[in-house]
Parts: structure tokens; C-alpha cells; sequence
């Protein structure tokens, strides 16, 4: 087998492309606010994820570095789940932190 062949990638490095994506979109939904584009970034930050991580998950999946991809998936998943998590919290609470 080539060497290319067996260069899956790396889960860590896919993580880490993952998790800075989505630390950037949220700085992008932070500083664009004032605009419409902001508040709809911030929230329906679980959703928007998906535009720009699938990009990345694909484009490593045909690339053949399927680890790498697994590891923007993981960092997409517990994007959205800590998410669900906040936006379940305050559905519960109903924005009372007392």
C-alpha cells in the first residue's frame, strides 16, 4: 500500500478544526450583533453550524483523511449539544438565575 493510502488523518486534528470553527463562528455571531446576520448566528448557533462544518467534514471525507473527519464531526456534535443544553436550560428557567 502507498503511503497516501494509509494517511487517514488525525481525530485530534479534525477536533481541533472543528472546535476553532465553531469558537470563530461564535465570535463572528458576537461581533456582527448590531446586524441582523449576528443575532441569528447567536442564535440558532446549533443549526448555522451546519453550514460551515459539513463543508469540512466532506471536503476531508473525499480528501480520504476519514479520522480527521470524524473529528470535525465530533466537535460539531458537542457544539450542538451544548447548544441544546443552553437554550434547554433557559426554556426551563425562563432566564431566572436566581
Amino acid at each position: 500500500m502507498s503511503e497516501e493510502a494509509l494517511n487517514r488523518g488525525s481525530l485530534w486534528k479534525g477536533f481541533g478544526i472543528g472546535a476553532a470553527a465553531s469558537i470563530g463562528g461564535a465570535f463572528l455571531g458576537v461581533v456582527t450583533i448590531a446586524a441582523i446576520i449576528g443575532i441569528i448566528i447567536l442564535v440558532a448557533f446549533g443549526l448555522v453550524q451546519l453550514a460551515w462544518q459539513l463543508p469540512l467534514y466532506f471536503s476531508f471525507r473525499r480528501r480520504g483523511e476519514t479520522e480527521t473527519a470524524k473529528g470535525v464531526l465530533i466537535a460539531l456534535a458537542i457544539g450542538v449539544l451544548i447548544n441544546a443544553g443552553c437554550w434547554g436550560y433557559i426554556g426551563v428557567t425562563g432566564l431566572n438565575f436566581r
